[in-house]
């Protein structure tokens, strides 16, 4: 499947669309249950840790990304605003190592039912500002979610 980065310039949002060979109750469930956000949301040969595994709606969570000795690479934090199951996600996130704090992001998660048990996922993530949007897209996080994605895809492809 391919992963589809939309970042208009100019804007402070970007779109992310991606199709999976799966039914929506089962791609809605790996984006809610931190449980298995575990087994996949982290690039290839990248693990990931909930410090605080609250993810609920309405509750904190945090969660560490390492590499394979240990080291952390990055740590993200923020709050599950909605969950509406199967349809959507919302929840803010935020990079803990940024050099100034509080450039959370809007992180909206829409997910649709189409015909053979597929699904297709917009996210729609809204920075804080054109500059932030555009440092993240700099980043180099397309390479990440596209990994992200493809591991979802093996787990889905499993059954979870």
């Amino acid at each position: 499947m391919k992963t589809e980065i939309i970042a208009e310039p100019g804007k402070q949002e970007l779109f992310i669309h991606r199709e999976f060979d799966a039914p929506i109750e089962l791609v809605y469930k790996a984006f809610s249950d931190p449980n298995i956000l575990l087994k996949f949301f982290a690039p290839k040969g990248i693990n990931m840790h909930f410090l605080l595994k609250e993810y609920e709606e309405g509750k904190a969570y945090r969660y560490r990304h390492t590499d394979e000795e240990g080291k952390t690479l990055c740590t993200f934090r923020g709050v599950v605003h909605e969950m509406s199951a199967p349809n959507r996600i919302v929840i803010t996130s935020e990079l803990e190592e940024l050099p100034i704090l509080g450039r959370a992001i809007l992180e909206i998660y829409e997910f649709t039912a189409l015909k053979e048990d597929r699904t297709k996922l917009i996210v729609q993530d809204v920075c804080r500002s054109v500059e932030d949007r555009d440092m993240m897209i700099k980043s180099g996080m397309e390479g990440g979610i596209v990994s992200i994605f493809e591991n979802l895809d093996e787990l889905l492809n499993a059954g979870i």
